[in-house]
């Protein structure tokens, strides 16, 4: 064989390695190209469908709201009217209703659950769906499809007809201590009433015992809340000192408000309010109300600090004493349904008198409630907390919107 012919074919098999480099190249191509695409239109539909879910859950939430927005105004009517009929009120009282709150101690809590039930049964709930509401919280399948086919009192109208669900509760926020008031502390911090309500919530062996263990005071933590919110830059606690040294030393440093809270959450800024202090009494302090404690809402913790500030208790067993007295003064079936009963009620079960700071400071009424309603749709679930103002009108207006 010539070496010319020998060259041409050694170019031929160069060629055609390189066609073949080619072509496995294009498909390498080819498919990362039609993966990036596939992959991106997945991503785009599920995002889309996130975004859709969202949308919804949202719109539900604010139903929850609006519907919860009803119900205070009732309820608001119906304490106007219950209290100032003395004999439905001790009726009520005694099925452990209060007088001053009655739809919201009648419903803990509102969903769609127990509307469809409500709705479709015509307010006799089966037994099927009272199970059903208090395992899951929410109606029995077949009562959930009859009241999206129609077939309630609504008609074609049915408000019902919709995917997805919420879930509303409703807390009254003067069943708590007000600290707005800090603002415009008296000097010295310990002669201010809101300190004095503070200091005896944070007192008791138990609790005097947390806040050793973590080098802490009660003087220490009011003085902080309230040099937060006062208009200058001194420590309040007595110290001297400049406000603002714990807050320039943080890794992000920020300043001291120096104005009012704009909500509770922003507490867990405050030097010392940080994680534990607040899980432990965050819950017990409202920014909210009318400035006095609702003593027929309060929880025990409360109402324990009511006991020490005006009753002068000053031990734990002292107040757990006192606790039960009333719970047993319930049980016979009296009725706590204003701060002249539950004064009525230490006096005749144990003999304490309380001081008449209590008197300025007790309310049974409720005028600021926080709704938080949560939209479910699918996987995607959204929180709105809405403060209602209900001091000037029925219907109330919002103080407070927040969507999580």
């Amino acid at each position: 064989m010539s070496t010319r012919r020998l060259l041409r074919q050694r170019r031929r098999r160069s060629r055609g390695g390189i066609a073949l480099l080619v072509v496995i190249c294009a498909l390498m191509f080819l498919t990362v190209l039609v993966t990036d695409i596939d992959f991106g239109s997945r991503v785009r539909f599920v995002a889309a469908a996130h975004t859709r879910d969202a949308s919804q859950a949202y719109w539900i939430a604010n139903s929850g709201v609006s519907l919860s927005r009803l119900v205070l105004m009732g309820n608001k009517q119906l304490g106007k009217y219950l209290t100032g009929q003395k004999e439905y009120c001790e009726a009520v009282a005694g099925l452990g209703i209060s007088c001053t709150d009655p739809l919201l101690s009648y419903l803990p809590f509102i969903n769609t659950g127990m509307l469809r039930s409500m709705v479709v049964a015509g307010g006799d709930i089966d037994e099927a769906d009272v199970e059903e509401l208090l395992t899951t919280g929410q109606a029995t399948e077949k009562t959930t499809e009859e009241s999206r086919e129609g077939t309630s009192r609504f008609g074609k109208k049915n408000f019902l007809d919709f995917t997805g669900d919420f879930t509303t509760t409703i807390e009254g926020e003067d069943c708590k201590i007000n600290i707005s008031s800090l603002s415009s502390h008296t000097d010295p911090l310990i002669d201010d009433p809101v300190y004095q309500g503070l200091e005896a919530l944070m007192s008791g062996e138990e609790n005097e015992q947390w806040l050793r263990e973590r080098n802490l005071t009660a003087l220490e933590l009011v003085g902080n809340l309230a040099d937060w919110v006062d208009s200058d830059n001194t420590v309040a606690s007595g110290q001297g000192s400049y406000e603002d040294n714990y807050y320039n030393g943080l890794p992000s440093p920020y300043l001291a408000k120096n104005a009012p809270f704009d909500s509770s959450e922003e507490i867990r800024l405050v030097e010392g309010w940080q994680d534990s202090v607040y899980d432990r009494w965050g819950d017990k302090l409202t920014i909210y109300g009318a400035k006095k404690v609702n003593i027929t809402c309060a929880d025990d913790e409360v109402v324990g600090m009511m006991l020490r500030a005006y009753g002068g208790l000053t031990t734990d067993a002292q107040v757990a004493d006192a606790l039960a007295a009333l719970a047993q003064w319930k049980v016979e079936g009296h009725v706590i349904a204003t701060c002249k009963d539950f004064k009525s009620a230490l006096e005749s079960e144990k003999g304490i008198t309380l001081s008449s700071d209590f008197d300025n400071n007790c309310t049974n009424r409720n005028t600021v409630y926080t709704v938080l309603s949560t939209g479910v749709v699918g996987s995607v679930q959204v929180k709105i907390t809405a403060v209602i103002d209900q001091s000037k009108s029925d219907a109330g207006r919002v103080k407070y919107w927040r969507v999580e």
